[in-house]
């Protein structure tokens, strides 16, 4: 399969969102350059981007389950349409008991967490409400299974802190981390909200925190050197594919 390599080195210096960005740093920097260089080949089936949207629409406009499962059928990939719909149904079901919608919400702008001059991971909530005179933010994942390791957690909420909550506005607010991870109850296998509380796990220190960014930057400088050489490789195949197609053919000497 030929790649687009400038694409994807470019694709290093963009990371993704910070639950995704989490899943990269593993225990080594071998395992989390593996991670990195599978994230810049791959192309995900779909997103639960639509599923965000309808439940956004949900907290801050009011809309109801029907209205915001003919949204999210509206647009997207195909393929993802069950579970961005798997997802809303789950997010409206924990709705009906913690009720999101009873609160006013306020705008806020998107936050960054930095992990060199020039990467910086996106980090914002999916909405942000007023609850007893306290901003809530209200972080949201689709992601239909939680593998995240305890160490992963703690990173999660630690750049969470840092880019966001850490800002004048939520420094004492509650905040919740809404997943909603496939379950199996006995009778069936649905999705169920698990929700983090903010101080449910414990922030990683300044040492730990820096150490997972240095071996991430270490890994993606890995995972570039792998990248480069795919490249180099995939350009010397490509030369001698041409330079042998352009040969003519001498004719046979029984023809």
């Amino acid at each position: 399969m030929a790649y687009d390599y400038v694409k994807l080195l470019a694709k290093l210096d963009r990371p993704p969102s910070g639950p995704n960005w989490v899943r990269f740093v593993q225990d080594d920097v071998p395992k989390t350059t593996k991670s990195i260089v599978s994230f810049v080949k791959g192309v995900p089936p779909f997103t639960y981007a639509t599923g965000y949207v309808a439940i956004r629409d949900s907290i801050q406009l009011g809309i109801n389950l029907k209205t915001a499962l003919a949204a999210a059928t509206r647009s997207g990939a195909p393929a993802g349409r069950k579970q961005n719909e798997d997802l809303i149904r789950s997010f409206f079901e924990h709705d009906c008991l913690r009720g999101y919608k009873s609160h006013d919400f306020i705008e806020f702008e998107r936050e960054w967490f930095r992990v060199s001059r020039d990467v910086s991971v996106p980090v914002s909530p999916l909405s942000v409400i007023r609850e007893k005179g306290q901003f809530v933010p209200l972080f949201v994942c689709g992601w239909s299974e939680l593998k995240l390791t305890d160490f992963q957690r703690r990173l999660l909420v630690t750049i969470y802190e840092d880019a966001f909550l850490s800002l004048t506005d939520y420094q004492n607010s509650p905040a919740e981390f809404l997943f909603f991870p496939k379950t199996d109850d006995g009778v069936e296998v649905k999705r169920v909200a698990q929700v983090w509380q903010r101080g449910d796990y414990q922030l990683l220190s300044e040492r730990e925190l820096n150490d997972a960014v240095a071996l991430f930057l270490e890994a993606r400088d890995a995972a570039r050197q792998i990248l480069v050489r795919e490249m180099a490789e995939q350009a010397e195949r490509q030369r001698r594919e041409g330079f042998t197609s352009t040969i003519p053919r001498t004719k046979d000497l029984f023809e």
